[in-house]
């Protein structure tokens, strides 16, 4: 943040200052040995407490790759990624276990969800693996799921399970999911991608009130046009590179020896 941003006050109803949260530096992805597939060029991102901020590419560009590093599921090749302003190659694997769980919500595109659970004890999920629930605390916990639910038009499946779901309910769940904890960041892998214009809305709607009320950021990766407009920032992925297009032609490619 820049030195003429430190005195902005913060009025009634808007979000707090911003912070990073997320910071991607020099950050390379390569997966197999030998000259492997290189799904990463070189990234630079910073994202910020109240930002949505959306990926677009192709399929194949490396989103998922993207995202998965900045959730805190695989690690990067080469350079730096702090997260919460913590070194994540300094953290144990415990430690950066306990921070996914304590910080992050995830919108996978598989959905993930697990076949004995409701879509109600789904929800319930990320809170339940964090810590034992007394009766008082579950209660409050399946209030909140069954809240989320209906947030994302899902109140009257909440007490069915993922078979009897179809892809546009199973993708809702997982988004309600991903936001059970409160957690500071979603990393959303085409959570809308599934949706119809009005499911899409209200998963967007519920990004934004989370944005606005408890200054959620969103990493998210997309190809529907149709939730650009609400989003803080776009970012383009082309074969790897991030940056804007005019950016992506000018920038050459380096080969991780």
């Amino acid at each position: 943040m820049d030195g003429h941003d430190n005195h902005m006050h913060t009025l009634p109803g808007e979000p707090a200052a911003m912070m990073e949260l997320v910071r991607l530096k020099g950050v390379h992805k390569v997966y197999g040995r030998g000259v492997g597939v290189h799904a990463l060029h070189d990234i630079h991102l910073q994202v910020s407490t109240g930002e949505i901020v959306a990926v677009c590419g192709p399929s194949g560009s490396g989103k998922t790759s993207l995202l998965n590093l900045a959730g805190m599921i695989d690690s990067a090749t080469e350079g730096s990624i702090v997260i919460a302003k913590l070194l994540l190659s300094q953290l144990t694997e415990q430690a950066r276990a306990d921070l996914r769980g304590e910080m992050i919500g995830h919108v996978f595109q598989s959905f993930t969800l697990v076949p004995v659970m409701t879509a109600l004890e789904n929800v319930m999920l990320p809170l339940l693996l964090r810590r034992r629930l007394d009766e008082p605390s579950l209660q409050a916990a399946q209030a909140r799921a069954a809240d989320l639910l209906a947030q994302v038009g899902m109140a009257t499946q909440a007490r069915l399970y993922p078979e009897r779901l179809d892809s546009s309910q199973c993708q809702r769940v997982a988004v309600a999911r991903a936001l059970m904890t409160q957690p500071r960041l979603v990393v959303a892998d085409e959570p809308t991608s599934r949706l119809d214009s009005g499911a899409a809305r209200l998963v967007m709607d519920l990004f934004a009130r989370h944005q606005l009320e408890h200054g959620t950021a969103f990493l998210i990766s997309t190809r529907d046009q149709r939730q650009l407009s609400r989003v803080t920032r776009t970012l383009q992925l082309m074969e790897g590179r991030l940056g804007t297009p005019a950016e992506l032609l000018r920038k050459p490619l380096r080969v991780l020896s």
